[in-house]
């Protein structure tokens, strides 16, 4: 799905159930993946069940972010992103002992 698809359906459920809701759903749907990978360290869930917990995880946070502001969010996503792109390539020029 598109991002324009993406942003007019959170908007349309934000619209029906509230932003109140939503943030509740994102708790909830955290604490799901959370306990996916907790069994996961012990063998107890599949790889399919832990891409269905972060695919909820990906689509609340999404909405978290369509609420405080989705460009705003890109821009912050970014500079994390370029963040660890460079500290990756710091680790990897041989200096840094860690």
């Amino acid at each position: 799905m598109e991002k324009e698809e993406r942003l007019k359906l959170y908007d349309e459920a934000i619209d029906r159930w509230g932003v109140v809701a939503q943030t509740d759903m994102a708790f909830e749907e955290c604490g799901e993946l959370i306990a996916a990978l907790a069994k996961d360290k012990r063998g107890r869930v599949s790889k399919e069940e832990l891409l269905t917990e972060l695919a909820d995880v990906t689509i609340m946070c999404e909405q978290l972010a369509y609420i405080l502001g989705f460009d705003e969010y890109e821009k912050e996503l970014d500079k994390k992103l370029i963040r660890l792109r460079d500290e990756k390539l710091h680790l990897n020029d041989g200096n840094n002992n860690q």
